[in-house]
């Protein structure tokens, strides 16, 4: 595996999710370690749909959402940059408003220019939400 960027969450909080889809979603980057991320949400209105509860899109965008972030601790951002060319993702559990979401990636390939991260997204309970693998490609600024 590739030597992991000094990114802080300082600066992904300012870089990444500030005034940006994260923020908007409601999704804060609180962990960093040196092969994964772990981000919160909180479900409520903006997250639903018909029958109360969370529409499948909102854990893609989470997935999508860790995965990219993931990928920029292992990128020189200043030459490189990096997209999701693929995401899927198994919805295993309902999720309703008030519950507490936590997505967790984890480093499966870091590579020259692919990388695949597997996020996982449990309730406040532990309880297993989605499960899904984001694959990113890395290419020159």
């Amino acid at each position: 595996m590739s030597t992991r960027n000094k990114l802080t969450l300082e600066e992904i909080k300012r870089d990444f999710t500030s005034g940006q889809l994260p923020e908007s979603f409601g999704i804060e980057v609180v962990e960093l370690g040196e092969d994964y991320v772990t981000g919160v949400l909180t479900v409520d209105s903006r997250h639903l749909r018909p029958g109360n509860i969370m529409n499948g899109g909102v854990s893609l965008v989470l997935i999508e959402t860790m995965g990219s972030i993931s990928s920029c601790l292992y990128l020189d951002m200043k030459k490189q940059n990096s997209f999701g060319i693929q995401v899927n993702a198994n919805h295993i559990s309902v999720a309703k408003p008030g519950d507490i979401l936590t997505a967790r990636s984890k480093a499966i390939h870091i590579g020259k220019t692919t990388q695949i991260w597997d996020v996982t997204i449990s309730n406040q309970n532990g309880k297993l939400v989605s499960s899904g693998r984001i694959t990113m490609l890395v290419t020159d600024r």
